[in-house]
């Protein structure tokens, strides 16, 4: 099965939150991983269109999207942001649908669930499968339980996937009014 990461970190490979999926990828090997760092490369991304043709390609081509992020006060960082912003501008939300989701944040636990809530309803607009979210302390994988804990979800996640798991919608299409200027 083929899982691409959307990092949302803007250090990139060295964040914590990648130290979690680095965790996943030891813990499930069997898989291909391939991660974008899309918050850390905003700029290529949405200044290259090579970058972005090869970004929207490998997520095209995924089993399963996995949205990972930290959060520093409740919501995704601007990057990220950024990066969603673009999928929309740009038109590219076949790229995503029908694919499998789930995302995973590593904070402080300080309204966690306004952000994994943002991001599945993105997903639900893009048309994707989400399956929920993992929501990590900082320093969760120093914990055997909660190690334990995470492959236990991603475990789940991998079930869902590899069995074609249906998964009914929870936030309604996103519809945007018709506004009728007056003169």
């Amino acid at each position: 099965m083929k899982i691409v990461v959307l990092n949302g970190s803007p250090k990139g490979d060295i964040s914590v939150t990648m130290q979690y999926v680095a965790y996943i990828r030891k813990k499930f090997p069997e898989h291909t991983y391939e991660i974008l760092n899309v918050a850390h490369e905003i700029r290529k991304i949405e200044n290259d269109t090579a970058v972005w043709n090869k970004t929207i390609e490998s997520i095209r081509s995924a089993d399963m999207v996995l949205w990972a992020f930290p959060l520093y006060v409740m919501v995704v960082c601007s990057q990220y942001k950024r990066f969603i912003e673009l999928i929309f501008e740009r038109s590219a939300q076949d790229a995503f649908a029908g694919t499998y989701a789930a995302s995973l944040s590593t904070s402080i636990h300080f309204f966690d669930q306004t952000a994994h809530a943002y991001i599945h309803a993105i997903s639900d607009d893009l048309g994707m499968k989400y399956l929920g979210f993992y929501s990590a302390d900082m320093k969760d994988l120093l914990s055997g339980e909660e190690r334990t804990r995470l492959e236990k979800f991603v475990s789940l996640l991998v079930t869902a996937v590899q069995e074609k798991m249906p998964v009914q919608r929870e936030n309604a299409p996103l519809v945007l009014p018709s506004l009728v200027l007056l003169r």
